[in-house]
């Protein structure tokens, strides 16, 4: 074997090896950053009505992930940008029977069940995307001292935060739901928690 072959064949080992240790080492690192991200709280016991009648309380959450997030049907700025977003991820996780999203409205006394159901369809193709109501003093409590969010003078001055949870119900991390990169990191995060199992 010629000298130019063994520097040939070393320098192949030497790369394959090097791109071996990036992948664990990337690997690693995606593992290991939801680990790292303590838990907020847990969610509190709730009771709200869903779009088509039905009731959905903290315990719909179980063994699922959940993405819940604050919005009002008229309006016009973050909610749209915010419901295009879990549409997309809603697509993107189809096939998943793990994940399911929770989109709260801030205005109950306009956002009637049937006007939510309209709502729905505008964005959501799956039943794993509940639109929910209820008394606007449990709304707010609920924002503000469930998931820690702002519920100043609703229903415009909502969060625009998408909340991710857990299977165990524990509130992870907090994602802006009108910035591309944060839909891109929440989506990121799901994948994490869905290979932990």
């Amino acid at each position: 074997m010629s000298s130019l072959n063994k520097k040939l064949i070393l320098a192949f080992l030497f790369i394959f090896m090097l791109g071996s240790f990036g992948f664990y080492i990337i690997d690693k690192a995606t593992k290991s950053r939801i680990d790292n991200i303590g838990i907020i709280g847990k969610v509190p016991s709730f009771s709200l009505t869903n779009f088509d009648g039905t009731i959905v309380t903290e315990k719909q959450l179980n063994d699922k992930i959940s993405i819940v997030s604050f919005i009002f049907t008229q309006c016009e700025g973050a909610c749209p940008i915010m419901s295009e977003n879990i549409s997309t991820l809603q697509e993107r996780f189809a096939s998943s029977g793990d994940i399911q999203f929770l989109s709260i409205t801030t205005d109950p006394d306009y956002d009637t069940l049937d006007i939510l159901n309209e709502y729905s369809s505008n964005y959501s193709n799956k039943n794993n995307w509940f639109f929910l109501r209820g008394d606007i003093v449990d709304v707010i409590e609920l924002s503000e001292k469930g998931f820690f969010l702002s519920a100043a003078l609703l229903p415009a001055g909502h969060s625009t935060r998408l909340v991710l949870v857990d299977k165990e119900l524990n509130i992870r991390k907090y994602y802006e739901g009108t910035v591309e990169s944060n839909i891109f990191e929440l989506q990121s995060d799901i994948v994490t928690l869905l290979n932990q199992g």
